[in-house]
């Protein structure tokens, strides 16, 4: 018995480099504050908030056209104010049916 932990300590000793090696990668992919784990949850998370960006840049692209189209158009205007904000001229009476 003794011989067989004599030759795993003489083996160890002989591949302490390797062990030492291993011990490092260990450490870094799966305890240091920026590990594997970490990383990958990050590039999930940009990932994430990339296509957030693309959503939001369209949505900004329709109101800047819609925007735009109320300036121009004085019309679109009359009806947005009349529909949503139930605004009228003065020599006009509303009713609201609900």
């Amino acid at each position: 018995m003794n011989d067989s932990i004599g030759d795993i300590i003489k083996w160890i000793g002989r591949h302490k480099y390797l062990f030492v090696t291993l011990a490092f990668l260990a450490i870094i992919i799966l305890f240091d504050e920026n590990n594997l784990i970490k990383h990958f949850h990050n590039q999930r998370e940009i990932a994430e908030l990339k296509s957030d960006i693309k959503e939001l840049k369209e949505e900004h692209d329709e109101l800047v056209k819609k925007i735009n189209e109320l300036d121009k158009d004085t019309d679109v205007m009359e009806k947005v104010a009349r529909q949503k904000y139930g605004m009228h001229l003065d020599n006009e009476d509303i009713f609201i049916i609900e």
